[in-house]
């Protein structure tokens, strides 16, 4: 080999080298661009849904202002019957006219309920829950009431009000373990401080 071959073999050779180094620092490159593209996709993903969290806590908030006094009056006159059935010895007439208060109280709350419409996507099985429960607490007053108003107490057959008792509370329960699950869910603790 000549000089002027050696020359030109150690410039190929340089250049190769120089274009594989290039070749390197491109991939290199590329590799840092994407990673960045990735990370702030990701960043702008979870900007995306901690907005769509919080604006599923904010519906979620306004629809726990809405429904609360609904239910706090519901409870307020169950309570305030209850109340009069224990303070005084009363007639069958008196718990008759109680049962029919009783029964208008639950049919009132269910129209209130379904009035608030709305319903959250987060809260739609515990609204699914509340309405079983307040049919299952209709179909209890009902039964209550067409008891005092049978005038046969001894042969009237208790179970299904017993059964329809029991399953009010099972429901009645599960609805505020749903409201709560959500809520924590949703970091809307608050809002459970004013159900206690």
């Amino acid at each position: 080999m000549t000089g002027k071959e050696k020359i030109i073999l150690t410039v190929l050779v340089i250049v190769m080298i120089v274009l594989v180094g290039c070749n390197i620092l491109l991939v290199e490159y590329r590799k840092t661009v994407e990673a960045r593209q990735m990370e702030e996709k990701a960043r702008i993903e979870r900007e995306i849904l901690e907005s769509i969290r919080l604006q599923g806590a904010e519906e979620i908030a306004e629809f726990g202002y809405r429904y609360q006094p609904v239910e706090d009056e519901f409870i307020e006159e169950v309570s305030l019957l209850s109340e009069k059935i224990k303070e005084k010895l009363v007639s069958v007439d008196n718990l008759s006219e109680i049962a029919a208060e009783r029964l208008d109280a639950a049919e009132d709350f269910r129209q209130k309920l379904i009035q608030i419409g709305d319903v959250p996507g987060p809260l739609a099985t515990f609204y699914r829950y509340m309405l079983e429960f307040i049919e299952n607490d209709i179909e209890t007053a009902s039964l209550v009431l067409s008891y005092y108003q049978s005038g046969s107490y001894s042969t009237y057959d208790k179970s299904k009000l017993e059964e329809l008792n029991k399953s009010s509370n099972l429901l009645f329960s599960r609805v505020h373990s749903e409201l709560e699950r959500v809520y924590r869910e949703y970091d809307l603790e608050f809002l459970l401080q004013e159900l206690l």
